[in-house]
């Protein structure tokens, strides 16, 4: 699952729900999200509702038109084709920034999550491969130290996780993913961090295509909620 801390208000609870239920496709792109229908299926007041709806214009996951209310972000080939370029570009600069430095308590996690990786692709365990597949590059983030970079990417990959869960959607039934994940800890254990680094960029933008395609053919059917 979606790894969240626990929700402390009713919005914070919603917004929960909408986030995940954004991320899995259950929201489709571009679907309005109405304020009436989420009243009638949270039974909520709808101070709460729009407050989670609010939340969800910050992390980019929404839009919000004049006169139209709110909407699930929709994306163009051209919106995805920047989100992979930037993740790229900044998360093989953070693989750069390990040079140097004493890796091993960051390889023990990375090596634990790829295993976790395998024990949930050989299951067809979708969600939560795809939550252990996030964890594996936000423990390259985080180990990173550098602030500003993770603020930006927080949002960059907020932006990024339904397109990312649509595409592994396609793909679960190869271990794309995860082989690339393997052989990244592989040059980071024999300390060959460009060679990382360069996998890493290789890595995210690989699927960068298949993204676009596999958004290509939403599009009719996401136009229809428009």
């Amino acid at each position: 699952m979606f790894e969240q801390l626990l929700p402390t208000t009713i919005a914070s609870h919603i917004y929960e729900q909408l986030r995940r239920g954004i991320i899995e496709g259950e929201y489709r792109p571009g679907q309005p999200l109405r304020e009436e229908e989420l009243h009638e299926l949270h039974g909520s007041s709808r101070g709460p509702i729009r407050e989670s709806l609010r939340m969800l214009l910050q992390t980019g996951l929404v839009e919000h038109r004049p006169r139209r209310g709110f909407r699930v972000r929709a994306y163009t080939a051209r919106d995805i084709r920047q989100i992979y370029r930037l993740r790229a570009t900044l998360e093989s600069q953070l693989v750069a920034a390990l040079h140097g430095r004493d890796l091993a308590p960051l390889i023990a996690p990375l090596e634990a999550g790829c295993a976790a990786m395998d024990a949930h692709y050989a299951r067809s365990d979708l969600v939560s491969y795809f939550s252990e597949n996030r964890e594996f590059h936000q423990s390259i983030i985080d180990f990173a130290d550098d602030r500003i970079l993770r603020e930006v990417l927080e949002y960059v990959n907020e932006v990024s996780l339904p397109v990312r869960y649509r595409l592994l959607g396609d793909a679960l039934p190869s271990r794309r993913s995860l082989t690339y994940h393997e052989r990244i800890v592989a040059h980071i254990k024999a300390g060959d961090i460009d060679a990382a680094q360069r996998l890493t960029e290789a890595h995210i933008l690989e699927n960068l295509e298949h993204a676009v395609a596999a958004f290509d053919r939403d599009t009719e059917e996401s136009a229809t909620l428009t």
